[in-house]
């Protein structure tokens, strides 16, 4: 340990008291690496879902490259991004964003104005912006996640590694000394006693 341990009764009781809270707190910190371990499966999963969903968003959206060269500066206004509304989750203690919904600027247009594929064309790339924007969501879910699962896991290392056993060598120590203690403070009676019963 870093800090010189008394040799003494209470320091034996402090010694016992914080070992017992290491073992109390260390089942609570491996539930904890669970739970993140489980949301940071469930993330990635999504994620990788959602980038599956933006390669066949693309895909189509090639299909409709020449449409999208001739509405370019027609579908542009429309894709503007009003807000992106978002929400925060708690997973095991750790704050984490959740993407609720990307809202758009809502712009007139005439239907008999644009072309027929107009609306296709725009809900096809907001939907792509709206897929960028929860993977961007659901990356950060998983820097958070991981930045947590390494945070506890630390904490279990230095439980297990460090604090627990160094608890348990002073417990040890303390223990030694104050038997030694015992047997010469007995050891000095019988002497005592036997020089008095000599003295008489």
């Amino acid at each position: 340990m870093a800090e010189r341990i008394k040799l003494n009764k209470v320091s034996l009781r402090e010694q016992k008291q914080q070992l017992g809270m290491y073992q109390r707190f260390l089942p609570a910190l491996e539930a904890r690496k669970q739970m993140f371990l489980l949301q940071l499966a469930e993330a990635r999963r999504q994620s990788r879902a959602k980038r599956d969903q933006l390669r066949a968003a693309m895909d189509k959206a090639g299909e409709l490259a020449g449409l999208l060269r001739q509405m370019d500066t027609l579908v542009t206004p429309h894709l503007k991004v009003e807000r992106v509304d978002s929400s925060m989750k708690n997973f095991a203690g750790l704050k984490v964003p959740h993407l609720e919904r990307v809202v758009f600027a809502e712009r007139s247009y005439g239907l008999f104005e644009t072309p027929y594929a107009f609306e296709g064309v725009r809900d096809t790339l907001r939907s792509l912006i709206v897929l960028g924007t929860e993977i961007k969501f659901l990356e950060r879910q998983e820097e958070l996640l991981n930045e947590g699962l390494r945070k506890t896991s630390q904490r279990i290392n230095l439980y297990q590694q460090r604090l627990m056993p160094d608890c348990r060598d002073a417990i040890r120590r303390i223990n030694v000394y104050l038997q030694d203690q015992r047997a010469v403070a007995v050891g000095v009676a019988k002497v005592a006693k036997r020089l008095s019963a000599v003295s008489l």
